[in-house]
């Protein structure tokens, strides 16, 4: 009779194993779902890799916008200028997107100085404030940056976000290096160091 129990209650404990609604996967889904997830990782990664060609495609020309000068109006004009003016100038422009709350800009900006105490003559320099567009500052706040670092190179602001957008400025700082001719060379998102600024100016000049 004690067999026949034991036997019954294993019977029991089964029958509550398959009615308990947490049935293991079977052995297909287990070895399948990982190659599922990688395939699905795969796409996106895929897909953003599409999405960044997409955006440099984009940018295999220079897109004009309006803005107000800063400081060197005796360099590039003013009080109003267009960035196609700049770029008529004729020599390898270095557009720096910037804004005064923008901690890693305020790092840079003594190296961008630097570049263009040395490099004037050949190469124009622009420091765009877009602090108001970024959230990272306003007009106030970015001549107080200028003023406090005696930066000294041509600054301004535009009065929309336009250049934002057409150059996709994601990340603060970006820069974007144009050769003579006014057509996109290079560009670098965040903070750029000294040395990794004065190769590509070099690059641009040779």
């Amino acid at each position: 009779m004690a067999s026949k129990g034991r036997a019954g209650q294993r019977k029991s404990r089964a029958s509550k194993r398959r009615t308990s609604g947490k049935r293991a996967a079977p052995g297909w889904q287990r070895y399948t779902a990982p190659i599922m997830m990688g395939a699905g990782v795969g796409l996106v990664v895929l897909l953003a890799v599409i999405a960044f060609t997409a955006s440099e495609q984009e940018l295999a020309e220079a897109s004009d916008f309006e803005f107000e000068v800063y400081q060197g109006q005796e360099t590039i004009g003013g009080p109003t200028v267009n960035f196609e003016e700049v770029l008529a100038i004729g020599k390898p422009t270095v557009l720096n997107f910037w804004a005064g709350n923008c901690p890693p800009c305020r790092a840079e900006m003594p190296d961008l100085q630097r570049a263009y105490d040395a490099f004037q003559d050949e190469i124009t320099f622009l420091g765009l404030d877009v602090g108001a567009y970024t959230g990272l500052g306003s007009r106030r706040s970015g001549l107080a940056l200028l003023n406090e670092l005696n930066v000294s190179y041509p600054a301004g602001e535009p009065p929309t976000r336009r250049p934002v957008n057409n150059y996709n400025v994601n990340a603060m700082p970006t820069t974007v290096f144009f050769d003579a001719n006014g057509e996109v060379f290079r560009r670098w998102e965040g903070l750029i160091s000294g040395p990794q600024l004065n190769a590509i100016l070099q690059e641009m000049v040779q």
